[in-house]
């Protein structure tokens, strides 16, 4: 009989056990999403992470203000970015807050979009206990595009589980809304999902977004500076100049340096998404309020991570568009001094991985004339030889259609005219021999025939067959040309015969704004 009911006691945990596994396969039943990294990232157990968060929270130099609205965080394990983001929690205070939108890269998918939790998840738990999630705020975000990526993303990641204590020990128990980004998105994904989020901002909520800097070493395959004594400050600067960008809000320049230099800067996606908002929907201001690396906190720069944090005051606000200038005018000279050294900064960072094209946003910051839609060459000749001279152009490059801003558009002709297919690639220690030439580009239009193409004024697009080719209005002065002379060269780049110009082509010209360094502004 003992036996009997062991037996049937067996049965029934087994039966039970099934019951479980069967309910959590049904739809709609709510599950709570455990710890992954508790215990490897920060303490394990609630008694010691809640010393260790404390800890973190008392040692932070600054004080707290009441109006934070947005913070920038590190998500490595606390021995080495807990101090980073304390900074930054530590400021947000005590202002009541209801909600917290965590935002964070997807290290484990590839997905473009935002990542949500299943439907069934309706918490996430941490040694300190259960965040519930706002699942009205989820709902909303659910019915938008770009909100579709794998829930499954969320399995095993640990940049948004990380900030949970840090959350925990400052409000308590706050309703949450975990977003990963894929690292597929591009700017007009992430500007779209900042405007969906937008719609579920209130004064009781609190960004976080979190992310690392620059990692650097082999193991990360990005080691592009040497491993000397001035690693780690180079690393800091980079960091520093990045993280003021970024306080800025100026997404156009944080996104520029980042792609420029190739910086591994895991959450770009989720940084610039913040900087949609701070742009569109946010007024105050930004700050840094630390940065530091592993390699300064242990000693050992072979495999580096840089951390940041920044905080935002102000106040969310209405979704705005900025003004923008429809027709590009005459640019000034403080204009085209300030485009020359546009240039010339995307090529130290594009070929030297450094902060500068974040040191000119920083200095320049927005202008409405300059955000203007054009077109835009990028050319580099050897310093001291006259228009014309053979071997005079080291790499010309650009971008013919005003589809973009202009910085846009001259930041893509710097890193083109560095792979100049015609030329070797460029290396950084020729810059110093270089003069750089900009050429800002009207529209193109369709010209009747060859005679309508004047020579000096008018750039010229040749198309014929499938085939395409582009002088700018200065090439056919410089080297001499009369018209039909410049066509036949310009049929011959083409790839076609050198008269194939003369019937069945399409001809469309434009002119520029022509300046350069160490000669006198002019415009053709």
């Amino acid at each position: 009989m003992k036996n009997c009911v062991h037996r049937t006691s067996a049965r029934a945990l087994r039966l039970a056990g099934l019951t479980l596994v069967v309910m959590m396969a049904i739809p709609g039943f709510s599950s709570v999403r455990q710890p992954a990294v508790a215990g490897s990232f920060y303490a394990g157990s609630e008694e010691a992470l809640r010393g260790q968060v404390r800890s973190l929270l008392e040692q932070a130099g600054g004080e707290a203000e009441g109006n934070v609205r947005a913070v920038v965080v590190p998500h490595a394990g606390y021995v080495y970015s807990g101090a980073v983001a304390a900074e930054a929690f530590a400021r947000v205070g005590t202002r009541p807050v209801s909600r917290v939108i965590v935002i964070g890269p997807s290290h484990r998918a590839s997905f473009s979009g935002g990542a949500l939790p299943k439907k069934s998840v309706t918490a996430f738990r941490t040694p300190l206990g259960e965040l519930p999630l706002d699942q009205d705020a989820l709902a909303v975000l659910r019915q938008r595009p770009l909100f579709d990526g794998p829930a499954s993303a969320h399995d095993g990641e640990h940049c948004l589980e990380v900030e949970l204590p840090f959350v925990q020990q400052t409000f308590g128990e706050v309703e949450l809304v975990p977003i990963l980004v894929g690292h597929n998105s591009d700017r007009e994904a992430l500007r779209a999902m900042a405007r969906s989020l937008a719609e579920v901002i209130d004064d009781r909520t609190l960004l976080v977004v979190s992310t690392d800097f620059t990692h650097h070493g082999e193991g990360y395959r990005y080691a592009p500076f040497p491993m000397d004594a001035g690693l780690g400050e180079r690393l800091l600067r980079l960091a520093r100049a990045t993280g003021e960008l970024v306080a800025l809000g100026d997404g156009d320049g944080f996104w520029h340096q980042v792609e420029t230099s190739g910086d591994t800067v895991c959450g770009r996606k989720p940084v610039t998404l913040l900087l949609e908002l701070v742009e569109h929907a946010f007024k105050g201001r930004g700050r840094v309020v630390d940065v530091t690396t592993s390699g300064h906190v242990s000693g050992d720069f072979r495999q580096s991570v840089s951390y940041v944090a920044v905080v935002f005051n102000g106040q969310w606000t209405a979704w705005t568009e900025p003004e923008i200038v429809d027709e590009l005018p005459e640019l000034t000279e403080s204009q085209r001094r300030a485009i020359l050294a546009l240039a010339r900064s995307v090529f130290a960072t594009h070929l030297e991985h450094g902060p500068e094209v974040a040191e000119w946003f920083a200095v320049h910051g927005r202008d409405a004339v300059l955000d203007a839609p054009a077109g835009a060459f990028v050319s580099l000749h050897h310093t001291g030889m006259d228009p014309g001279t053979a071997g005079r152009l080291r790499a010309c490059m650009g971008v013919i259609d005003a589809r973009q801003p202009l910085v846009d558009a001259v930041v893509r002709a710097a890193v083109s005219a560095a792979h100049d297919p015609r030329f070797p690639a460029l290396e950084a220690d020729e810059m110093a021999s270089l003069d750089v030439e900009v050429s800002i580009l009207s529209p193109r239009k369709p010209v009747p025939g060859p005679e309508s193409v004047e020579v000096g004024v008018h750039g010229v697009v040749l198309s014929k067959a499938g085939r395409s080719a582009v002088f700018l209005p200065q090439v056919a002065p410089e080297q001499g040309w009369d018209r039909r002379t410049m066509l036949d060269h310009l049929a011959r780049k083409a790839g076609l015969r050198r008269d194939a110009w003369r019937e069945g082509a399409t001809i469309e010209v434009f002119t520029a704004q022509v300046f350069g360094e160490h000669e006198e502004a002019r415009v053709e």
